[in-house]
């Protein structure tokens, strides 16, 4: 099992991460609209739509890179909001962005110790993670000494994830996960990713492929135009038939 997150206050259950009536803009444009939404501990949440929807600028706003021009963005009741990106990584936010941006040049095991950087005086703790990566992704533990750029797509989607598990998040965002993957893999990938939930850690997805997140997923929140346009239970949402016209193509 993933090692106990560092800085769990909030039990099982429980709102770790709340986005309360945030507007945010890049430049004069407005992109996020009042946007509410709320992860559990240990939960995957799916935010899904269409390009453009503000998926990722909801991701940007969490981590700092995006300040929110009203609304308020907590982690345990904590703001957040004004925070640096570094700031919020080290309170246990980190973020696996779209095209897995790997190091190429570096070997899958210095890849993964690049993501414990912020925990880098805990040897011990860093060894002990590690092991459990590898034993998450075998593949990845085969190849520990070849370069990322020799990985396969679907391999070096698990190498951006395991790098980003290296930090020992309290809550670890997805960017996109399934971007340039094949059916298959992307099947595999969101297997993964509900096994990650299922040992003890918490995950906010946003992805385009809405069937994939959502069949993962714990609870879903459907963006258009920057705003909640519809939220629920996952498999609810699988069941709506203006998501699935609109997103499954039903």
């Amino acid at each position: 099992m993933l090692s106990v997150p560092e800085n769990s206050p909030a039990g099982a259950g429980e709102f770790i991460l709340k986005l309360s009536n945030v507007d945010s803009y890049y430049g004069k444009a407005q992109i996020l609209f009042d946007l509410s939404l709320e992860v559990k501990e240990r939960e995957v949440v799916a935010v899904i739509g269409a390009n453009g929807a503000g998926k990722s600028t909801t991701l940007n706003v969490i981590i700092g890179r995006v300040k929110p021009a009203a609304g308020s963005v907590t982690l345990d009741g904590e703001s957040i909001g004004g925070d640096g990106i570094q700031a919020i990584v080290k309170k246990g936010i980190t973020c696996v962005p779209q095209r897995r941006r790997i190091f190429p040049t570096m070997t899958v095991r210095e890849n993964l110790e690049v993501g414990s950087y912020i925990r880098r005086h805990d040897k011990a703790g860093t060894r002990r993670v590690m092991e459990e990566v590898l034993s998450l992704f075998p593949v990845l533990a085969k190849k520990a000494n070849s370069l990322g750029g020799l990985l396969s797509g679907g391999e070096q989607q698990m190498l951006a994830i395991g790098r980003g598990l290296m930090a020992r998040p309290r809550v670890l965002l997805l960017d996109e996960p399934s971007m340039g993957l094949s059916p298959k893999l992307t099947t595999e990938m969101f297997e993964d990713i509900r096994r990650i939930a299922d040992m003890g850690r918490t995950v906010l997805i946003v992805e385009q492929n809405a069937y994939a997140a959502l069949s993962v997923a714990d609870q879903g929140y459907v963006l258009e135009n920057g705003r909640v346009a519809l939220s629920g239970d996952a498999d609810d949402l699988i069941e709506n038939d203006y998501v699935r016209q609109t997103y499954l193509g039903a």
